[in-house]
């Protein structure tokens, strides 16, 4: 070894991008005490399979839109009045755990859920949808768990890549996101072989609907006409020596001006992205959490320069996310809320925005292992049949009344059988127990 080499490594230290923190018996007791708040605050989870032919991101614009209801009540009167906001905070998961990549919804309320099941079957026609078992990706102490997040390159107002911003998608961005959850076989550096099941990998997106002022005023907002105005101004250039002149804005400022205008009125939704990566090689964990969460920079977009930049979480941070993550919540404090400088930390985007970004996938897609509804084989299958790993359950499961059984679905019918009180040995983590 060269004294360059030698000098070089006792200087230089090799660290991941997304370092991983390992998972003891507190960290496991953080999740347990997550998942439990969850299911004690909140509304069940919904599984959904998807028919290969559905129409994707327009579909799920459409769902959001109809179930967006930032839950106002006016407190007081006249000059005194002021507004407070209830938001049901949902969540929307791609997870790949034991070889398949599923798709779940996790409302805030059985109510909501309701709403959720209605309007899924509603834009996604013979989709199947039945309440899962499992809580969270399977998860053991002695495994490592890396975790990222999103933020916005940009205020605000300024959309990412979306229906609304007048940039299509050539092609799914899923498609490079699932490709790189699911790998089917994998090795470590030092050529150790690594199966799939020994990676999970977990997109979650949680949705909190933001009042209408978010596109017309401050403090929870701006007024995005006055600021698209305010581009479409040229800008100063110049000196007192040389003298001032007013540069034309260009069609690029032109353009992105006009996408910002027409956010007036739009609904928004506050969100927080993460990615969560665990596997019993804290290399793997890494490696999978960086490529997943570097895919997201295809939500760019090119006219407004907005996009969604990945920021790892320390592993001093991973047992306050990943509570959340298990949770389905976030907290964005007040002052992320208010708009008073650049937008601060929290991401605030249009209906349409979260419908690119959390999206139920179509057939646009090419990724194996997706938990793609079954296809019908013959007529009178109706698209909620019950499938091999089906989980019989008193809260999902009807009564049959004849030889088929079908799942109930989670309107008020469903709640007689709830009622049962059967109790779920079932680990939230799946068949893998905590030794």
């Amino acid at each position: 070894m060269s004294l360059g080499d030698k000098l070089k490594g006792a200087l230089v230290t090799e660290s991941s991008a997304y370092p991983a923190r390992r998972v003891d018996d507190d960290l496991y007791d953080t999740v347990t005490n997550g998942l439990a708040d969850a299911e004690d605050t909140s509304g069940p989870r919904l599984r959904v399979r998807p028919p290969r032919e559905n129409d994707g991101m327009d579909a799920s614009i459409s769902l959001y839109e109809t179930v967006h209801d930032p839950r106002e009540q006016v407190i007081g009167a006249g000059r005194f009045k002021f507004v407070r906001t209830n938001a049901h905070i949902h969540s929307y998961e791609m997870v790949y755990d034991e070889g398949k990549l599923q798709f779940f919804f996790k409302p805030a309320t059985r109510v909501d859920a309701n709403q959720f099941e209605r309007q899924l079957r509603k834009n996604y026609p013979n989709a199947q949808i039945t309440q899962a078992d499992k809580k969270f990706p399977t998860l053991d102490v002695g495994d490592h768990v890396s975790m990222a997040r999103m933020r916005l390159k940009k205020p605000f107002y300024y959309p990412i890549k979306c229906k609304i911003a007048e940039e299509d998608f050539e092609v799914d961005p899923y498609g490079d996101i699932t490709s790189d959850m699911v790998v089917e076989e994998d090795q470590t550096s030092t050529g150790e072989r690594v199966l799939a099941e020994d990676c999970r990998v977990m997109v979650q997106t949680i949705f909190e609907p933001a009042r209408d002022v978010w596109t017309k005023r401050r403090p929870y907002g701006l007024n995005v006409t006055e600021a698209a105005a305010h581009i479409k101004k040229g800008e100063l250039t110049g000196n007192m020596l040389r003298g001032f002149e007013i540069r034309d804005p260009g069609s690029k400022r032109t353009r992105a001006a006009k996408i910002i205008d027409k956010l007036h009125g739009a609904k928004g939704y506050y969100l927080t992205i993460r990615v969560v990566a665990i596997s019993p090689h804290k290399e793997i964990a890494e490696r999978r959490c960086n490529t997943v969460a570097n895919d997201f920079e295809k939500y760019y977009n090119s006219f407004t320069e907005q996009g969604l930049e990945p920021v790892a979480i320390d592993p001093e941070e991973v047992p306050r996310h990943i509570r959340e993550v298990a949770a389905r919540t976030h907290n964005i404090s007040w002052n992320q809320r208010v708009k008073f400088g650049p937008g601060g930390e929290a991401v605030l985007q249009p209906v349409s925005a979260l419908g690119s970004i959390a999206h139920v996938p179509n057939e646009d897609i090419n990724t194996p292992g997706v938990d793609w509804a079954k296809q019908q084989t013959g007529p009178g299958i109706p698209a909620e049949s019950r499938q091999q790993d089906d989980v019989d359950r008193p809260e999902t499961v009807a009564e049959p009344e004849d030889d088929d059984d079908e799942v109930a679905s989670f309107g008020e019918e469903a709640h007689d059988t709830q009622e049962t009180g059967a109790s779920d040995s079932t680990s939230p983590f799946g068949d893998n127990r905590r030794q």
